[in-house]
């Protein structure tokens, strides 16, 4: 009897993990997840969505002003993006500070990415 119990976690166990990693993976980040990490992660402080500029700029309509890529990638790595891209350079310029790097994982970002398009629809 034990024997077979023991068997039986066993499976249990191996049907939990995936067969590659050992991870099971997690499921996206939603939008109401999101919305709690724009402000857990301070991004409430420089920017608003509707409510006008602040230390940086104002977030409404930010999908009719940039594509989806250029907003991931600025959000993963804006000291990069600055580096390299006019328009994350002058952004710089124009508001005078550096977004600093959030160090979301992907999860995270998918998730800062989907509040951001659901708070500011336009331009889907």
């Amino acid at each position: 009897m034990k024997l077979r119990l023991s068997y039986l976690c066993l499976l249990a166990m191996a049907a939990c993990t995936s067969s590659q990693s050992g991870v099971v993976p997690q499921a996206p980040m939603p939008a109401l997840d999101g919305a709690m990490l724009f402000k857990a992660k301070g991004c409430v402080t420089c920017h608003t969505i509707g409510g006008g500029i602040l230390v940086g700029p104002d977030l409404k309509d930010l999908f009719s002003r940039r594509d989806e890529a250029w907003v991931r990638r600025y959000i993963a790595d804006p000291v990069t993006m600055t580096a390299e891209d006019p328009v994350a350079r002058q952004l710089k310029a124009q508001f005078k500070i550096q977004m600093p790097r959030m160090a979301l994982s992907s999860r995270e970002l998918d998730g800062l990415v989907a509040y951001l398009r659901q708070a500011s629809p336009q331009g889907q």
